[in-house]
């Protein structure tokens, strides 16, 4: 599917699935049964969902819509500026009439985004500022993100530190630990759903998972056991062994995605040739599933090691749920900078624009010169298509390459 690197760079991507799902026209109340709360998130979103006649007299009114950002397959993105406090947003724009003509069933999520950050407030969490409905037309004011994707981030910046990688997955894992509370799962994380703040940071980059189109509350379905979902959705390479099979899950599909990143950030490829066209037996999953380490990631420490044994653990009942990574002291090492952690700052990663490409899956080499050739992900992706199976190292180790990935 066509992506827009531009609109992804300001907030979250329209090129979802064009699959109607039964699963995402659930009503995301929240898995809180405290009336009062229910009946705030209410009122909140009552007024930031705008409906009926003179919306886009009230929209004009209250923005004043500048420059594009970005256009996708789906919206476009405008750089707006809020009249009274002259901040910027970003604003998605919606053509219903095309999305219809075009993508029969996408308009659900819209929606489902909508109706889930509409309750979320989190400081690692997107922030919806305002909707405006009309007939023909959806205008989706959010916070305006400046520095792009974490995806982009881990290739530009070439090497990360241990203990940088533990600040980006603390902000993301305290997101999902308080997603999960309110009975919301992702169900699509990645590092392209993940946007930084600006790309001023000063080594201390602000995550933020974005694009909820494809989430789903869970926490009313089934009141009198743990909430389950079926739909086989997300991103190849990201999916959790459960999904890969189309048995029910849970909220631990997000868990197992958070450690794909993990993986991501830490190793600089992904950990698991994924293919999700297939259908594999119990069998298939411990054989497909082994948790291996390439040769430049060899140094990792203990606990990195450790944490990610727990995340990518195929059993979703014994795998680490969001709320036991965020205990990890791995995890915790970025928050606590006074001591014990020199063995993670002194741990330099390698990102996938350093990974060296040897020899494919067959044992053939694929370089003409005799030292591997380095690559960034856009040309692995061209190469991977030209040699049909490009690893990320030598032929023992089997590395997928890390590259953009549609979901399914």
């Amino acid at each position: 599917m066509e992506r827009e690197k531009s609109n992804r760079n300001v907030l979250s991507s329209s090129n979802r699935t064009h699959n109607s799902d039964p699963d995402l026209l659930t009503t995301c109340t929240t898995a809180d049964n405290n009336v009062n709360v229910m009946e705030q998130q209410q009122k909140h979103k009552q007024q930031i969902v705008h409906t009926g006649r003179g919306v886009e007299r009230l929209l004009n009114k209250k923005y004043k819509i500048l420059d594009v950002l970005g256009v996708g397959s789906t919206s476009t993105c405008h750089r707006c500026v809020e009249r009274a406090s002259e901040t910027y947003f970003a604003c998605k724009i919606i053509d219903k009439r095309h999305i219809e003509q075009r993508f029969r069933g996408m308009l659900e999520q819209f929606h489902v985004e909508i109706e889930a950050l509409s309750t979320l407030q989190h400081p690692n969490i997107i922030h919806l500022n305002d909707v405006y409905i009309t007939p023909h037309k959806i205008y989706i004011i959010m916070e305006l993100m400046e520095g792009g994707e974490l995806f982009d981030y881990v290739v530009e910046r070439g090497t990360l530190t241990e203990l940088e990688a533990s600040h980006l997955v603390y902000q993301v894992t305290s997101a999902l630990v308080y997603m999960h509370s309110k009975g919301i799962v992702h169900r699509d994380l990645k590092p392209e759903n993940l946007l930084l703040k600006s790309k001023h940071n000063d080594g201390n980059p602000i995550v933020k998972i974005i694009d909820f189109g494809l989430s789903k509350c869970m926490g009313e379905d089934f009141p009198l056991e743990q909430p389950m979902a079926r739909s086989f959705l997300g991103t190849r390479g990201y999916l959790a062994p459960e999904m890969l099979q189309r048995r029910a899950y849970d909220k631990s599909v997000d868990a197992w995605a958070l450690g794909v990143i993990v993986f991501v950030l830490l190793c600089g490829c992904l950990p698991f040739d994924d293919d999700s066209h297939s259908v594999p037996s119990d069998t298939d999953l411990r054989e497909k599933f082994v948790l291996r380490f390439p040769r430049w990631a060899s140094g990792l420490s203990k606990s990195a090691k450790d944490l990610l044994s727990h995340l990518l653990d195929i059993n979703p009942q014994t795998r680490y749920t969001a709320e036991e990574a965020l205990r990890h002291v791995w995890v915790l090492s970025s928050q606590n900078t006074s001591n014990g952690n020199e063995e993670l700052k002194n741990s330099i990663l390698r990102s996938p624009k350093l990974i060296r490409v040897g020899n494919n899956s067959n044992g053939t080499n694929t370089n003409t010169n005799t030292t591997p050739k380095r690559m960034d992900v856009d040309e692995l992706a061209k190469y991977r298509a030209k040699a049909n199976a490009i690893t990320c190292g030598n032929a023992n180790e089997g590395r997928p390459v890390l590259q953009r990935e549609a979901s399914i």
